[in-house]
């Protein structure tokens, strides 16, 4: 996290993409912008952005259950010097402005322990409500159900959910998608003698330090990694429906709830360790593509139009963004199944670091590119 060096990261997002929602889910309700209320219940004398400055309660019933949600903006997953941008065919980049009070933070009234993450505009709610018990998700209906209009939702419980990579739901025969994958670069400027020196030195070092590890509990002083967020027309046209800003917001939940993940889990070695908590990420900058990125003849750009790409040529091609060495993770967003050799979805696929001197890939380490793909 101390580093602002590459680190690449492609996600294909499928969620309910490949298929009917009803085959996705076990049960889900929907609701409308209308049967929701909305009021505020408590706002300061002054203006002020602090957070409760202004409380907003929200109610509505769904899956059988009355909800009272007390909500207060948050800004939390978003960096200090926040951008967010368009960018068309011929990489003009435009300014997009997001309102930050539409990120909402709070809780489930009369629920000793809940989170409730939010984003709401117009009356039309995307998020989660997290429960002791339960996990509810919130998403507008135009995903997955053309035929509602705009300011309906779907509401539908964690525990409903069918993933694609679970063996029961899969047809006879067929292979789940493998939910991480990872390349390894530069493994062959490595040699058997640059092993061993660094095994014998880490061993030298571990026996030297391991009395003093066992005497403290580490506490980092960087907490956050700042993140550079990419849509390519594929996602922005399927995902965000053509627009914008529903792109751009959809992406930002999608961090908040990643971030409370990482935010809540305790780091540790070993059991006999306290570890540590609090490591999250902050969203620097997102870009969005309206459009197929225009090149010239012998040229590749991860935005263009291409029917069908190797996940592993996607990335590395990602990877020459000049953009990504100003942030600490890079995240390419793409809506297209790429196939592993064995038939398999190939969900994610990232460069990891290597104890090894001379490898590259991964955080703190130096820049490296190989080959050309067209």
């Amino acid at each position: 996290m101390d580093s602002l060096f590459l680190n690449i990261v492609l996600f294909s997002l499928l969620v309910f993409a490949r298929g009917s929602i009803y085959k996705n889910l076990k049960h889900f309700e929907t609701v409308h912008a209308d049967d929701i209320t909305h009021k505020i219940v408590k706002r300061g004398i002054a203006e002020s952005s602090h957070p409760f400055n202004k409380i907003k309660e929200v109610n509505f019933n769904t899956l059988g259950r009355d909800f009272r949600l007390i909500l207060t903006p948050k800004r939390s997953v978003l960096h200090s010097k926040f951008k967010a941008y368009a960018v068309d065919g011929d990489g003009k980049e435009t300014s997009v402005h997001i309102d930050h009070d539409d990120f909402y933070d709070g809780r489930v009234f009369g629920e000793t322990v809940s989170h409730v993450s939010l984003h709401m505009e117009d009356g039309v709610m995307t998020g989660s409500i997290h429960l002791p018990d339960e996990i509810y998700h919130v998403e507008p209906s135009w995903r997955h159900l053309s035929h509602l209009d705009n300011r309906t939702m779907v509401v539908y419980k964690q525990s409903d959910v069918k993933f694609s990579w679970d063996r029961e739901n899969l047809p006879p025969g067929q292979v789940g998608p493998r939910i991480c994958g990872y390349v390894k670069e530069g493994e062959e400027l490595d040699s058997d003698e640059d092993e061993f020196e660094e095994q014998h030195q880490w061993t030298s070092q571990h026996h030297r330090n391991k009395r003093q590890v066992d005497q403290y509990e580490y506490t980092p002083t960087k907490t956050r990694c700042p993140l550079l967020l990419v849509a390519d027309y594929r996602f922005f046209q399927e995902m965000g429906a053509s627009n914008t800003k529903t792109t751009i917001n959809y992406l930002i939940s999608l961090i908040d709830r990643v971030h409370k993940i990482y935010n809540d889990t305790i780091w540790q070695d070993r059991q006999e360790v306290d570890g540590f908590k609090g490591m999250g990420f902050v969203i620097k900058k997102i870009v969005v593509h309206s459009e197929p990125t225009r090149i010239k003849a012998g040229e590749a750009h991860y935005n263009m139009i291409r029917e069908k790409w190797d996940v592993r040529n996607l990335l590395e091609v990602f990877s020459r963004n000049t953009q990504n060495k100003e942030v600490c993770l890079a995240h390419l967003f793409t809506h297209q199944t790429f196939l592993a050799r064995d038939s398999s979805v190939v969900l994610g696929l990232a460069y990891i670091s290597s104890p090894r001197r001379l490898s590259h890939g991964g955080i703190c380490t130096a820049g490296f590119q190989q080959g050309i793909y067209t």
